[in-house]
Formats: structure tokens, C-alpha cells, sequence
């Protein structure tokens, strides 16, 4: 099956964007977890009668912006035209905190780079008031392996596999759009969904070629995913070729392990630029991964159940690190331990949304929880 993108996608996605290495790295998923209501690496220039007066416009602005990103990353796309606009006067009592860095300024001119921590239950009353749905999940990392098709040969680890160099770039060396500033801002967040590149070094090499990706080979596939520590795989293919027009074209094909469903192979146009091309194709593809992950976890909050489950206690310590990890957790409103022993607990989550939304938020932080026949076990894998 093939799928054309019409649009140009550079165009659609970083048209007249400067690409600037920032050396973020990879994105901690614990570290994004902890702090899913901070808004980061809000960049700031404005200009008024002095610096003082610039700097109340860039944080007043900051704030608008910083919001905005915030909602976008909670609530599911096609819901974005209906996100409410506020004004300052509203937003300013839901910000908890913000912090400044890289400050500058000169006689009417202010620059920096601000972060706001907003309030969780404020945002959560906002959107439910609005009815919209949302999420706050955190997914585990997925490995994507880019193969690079030229002719009949299909590169992973070899060279030249452009593909692969453009993910990289991304990925670990944290190559971003810097205009606009809706698109600087939602890619200076951690993702939801964090990718994974390997590295392909000697190990990596061993355990996978390009033809084992292609055929989705499962013992290597899944040798790959547990040496990662990542939830799943997915074999992203390219191959670059030129339209009748002149036109340069990307068709990509996404495989991902445990999918039933062939794969359609989708055909970007572009600029003349190869290396934009690709670097636009890895943004939307890195927006549908955060985006299908988001959609399979919006919480319901009309719906809410209390389970009652049994936990194995091998210590104190483990015992409280679990339970504080369950109720960290967005969807869970509540616990209450019922039984404790030196061996066991037996304590009821309350939660919202569907069960298997619970058992897959706890999968994300390595528990399993089980039914045993309608008996519930929630256990550290």
C-alpha cells in the first residue's frame, strides 16, 4: 500500500527553519515523568522603553507560550482547535514556579530562556471544563532502527546510510527547529515516547543486519529490544528517488514488531535539499510515535475503580518505593493499604479510566499487574 504525502513536508514542518545542534542528548524518561508539568527552554527576546519593561513582556508572553505547549502535550491533536486562549490575568495564578537562564539584556532589550512549573490541578479542572481529554503518560523508550535502501542493497550499520545519520542528529545530538516559536517550544520538551537509536556498535551488529530488520527477524528484534530496555521496535525504512517533475521524494515504510496489519509505505515530497528532507520526515515521524502514544492513553475521568491487589514485600524500603511510583501515577486518585505483613500487603487503587490503560501506565515503570482468576497481583517485575 502506498500513502502520498501532497504537502512538502519540509515545508509543512520547518520551512525557512534555522537547525541548530543544541547537545540536549537523549531525554531521561524518569527525569521527564517527574516533572510533566514543567515547561522548559521557553526562549525570550523582547524589546520595550527599557530592560525592565522588557523582561515583564517576555515573561508575560513566556507564560502564554509556555502554556500552550503544555496543553498541546496533554491533549491529543485533533482536539488542539478547541484549546482554550486565555489571558494573563487567568493563566498568571496557575503558574507555581519559573526560573531564568542564559539571561541578557541591554538598554531596552531583554533575552532568555524561561521555565514554568504549572499547577497540576488547575490545568487538570481547565481542560476537564472544557471536556477535553487528555494524558499524562509517560511511555518506555522505543528502538528504531532507520535502513537506508539504495538499489538492491539495504544499509543499517554500513555506510553511507544518510537515514540513520539524520535520526541520530535528532536523537542524541538534539537537532531542533528554532522557528516558530510553537515548533521550538513543543521540540525543547521531553518526549513523551522516547526513541532510541543504537549506537551499532560491536553488540549491536551481532544481534541484527538490515535484511534481519526488514524481515522483522523476532528472536533479533527482541535480543535488541531487552539489551535497550525498551518497550518495543520499530524498522523504519527509506529510500530516496526523484519524480518525473524533478521533484525529490522519500518512501518510508514503519514496521513495528507485534503488528498485524502490513505496513503502507508512505511518499514525502520535498525540497531539492536530501538532508532537509529527511530531517523534516524524522519530525513527523517523531510526532506520530508521540502522538499514537498519547491517544492510547487519554484518561477518562467520568469513569473511576477501586481494585483491590496483593503486593509481595521483600522489604520496607521496596514496599514504599512501589507504592509511591503507583501513586505518582496520573491515573490513580487514591490508595489505601487494607493488610500489611512482612511478606505481603493487600491494598486498593482507585483509579480512573480502562483497566488495561492502568495496566499498561504501570508496565511503563517495570510492575506487573496481574489477574489471577480475579485475584490482582501487582508485583515489580
Amino acid at each position: 500500500m502506498m500513502d502520498t504525502q501532497q504537502l512538502p513536508i519540509f515545508s509543512r514542518v520547518v520551512a525557512s527553519v534555522i537547525m541548530v545542534f543544541c547537545l540536549m542528548g537523549s531525554v531521561s524518561v524518569s527525569h521527564a515523568a517527574d516533572n510533566f508539568y514543567v515547561v522548559r527552554d521557553i526562549a525570550v527576546d523582547e524589546s520595550a522603553s527599557s530592560a525592565a519593561a522588557a523582561r515583564t513582556i517576555a515573561v508575560q508572553n513566556g507564560q502564554k507560550r509556555a502554556l500552550d505547549t503544555l496543553l498541546r502535550r496533554l491533549v491529543p491533536e485533533p482536539y488542539y482547535a478547541s484549546l482554550p486562549v486565555l489571558d494573563e490575568a487567568a493563566i498568571t495564578p496557575m503558574v507555581a514556579s519559573f526560573q531564568v537562564s542564559n539571561e541578557r539584556t541591554s538598554a531596552k532589550r531583554y533575552l532568555a530562556d524561561l521555565t514554568y512549573e504549572f499547577k497540576r490541578d488547575d490545568i487538570r479542572r481547565l481542560l476537564r471544563a472544557n471536556m477535553l481529554p487528555f494524558s499524562e503518560s509517560i511511555g518506555k523508550p522505543v528502538v528504531v532502527l532507520p535502513v537506508f535502501l539504495v538499489d538492491d542493497r539495504a544499509n543499517l550499520w554500513d555506510y553511507p546510510n544518510p537515514w540513520r545519520t539524520v535520526w541520530v542528529d535528532i536523537i542524541d545530538y538534539g537537532l531542533r527547529p528554532q522557528e516558530p516559536d510553537s515548533l521550538r517550544d513543543a521540540w525543547a520538551q521531553p518526549l513523551l515516547r522516547p526513541v532510541i537509536v543504537p549506537a551499532g556498535n560491536v553488540e549491536d551488529m551481532k544481534t541484527i543486519t538490515a535484511r534481519q530488520a526488514l524481515a522483522m527477524d523476532t528472536a533479533a528484534l527482541e535480543k535488541l529490544r531487552k539489551d535497550h530496555g525498551a518497550a518495543e521496535v520499530q524498522v523504519i525504512s527509506a529510500r530516496l528517488r526523484t519524480d518525473a517533475d524533478g521533484t525529490l521524494l522519500l518512501d518510508v515504510t514503519r514496521n513495528v514488531v507485534g503488528q498485524t496489519a502490513p505496513a503502507a509505505e508512505q511518499t514525502y515530497k520535498g525540497s531539492e535539499d536530501e538532508e532537509g528532507l529527511m530531517q523534516s520526515v524524522v519530525f513527523d515521524l517523531l510526532a506520530r510515535i508521540q502522538e499514537d502514544w498519547k491517544r492510547q492513553n487519554v484518561l477518562d475521568f467520568s469513569v473511576e475503580n477501586t481494585l483491590a491487589v496483593t503486593t509481595r514485600i521483600s522489604s520496607l524500603p521496596d514496599w514504599l518505593a512501589l507504592q509511591d511510583k503507583v501513586t505518582k501515577l496520573a491515573a490513580v486518585n487514591n490508595t489505601k493499604v487494607k493488610d500489611l505483613t512482612v511478606e505481603s500487603a493487600f491494598w486498593h487503587i482507585t483509579f480512573v479510566g480502562e483497566m488495561d490503560q492502568l495496566i499498561t501506565a504501570l508496565a511503563q515503570l517495570d510492575l506487573a499487574l496481574v489477574d489471577q482468576g480475579g485475584y490482582w497481583t501487582l508485583n515489580q517485575k
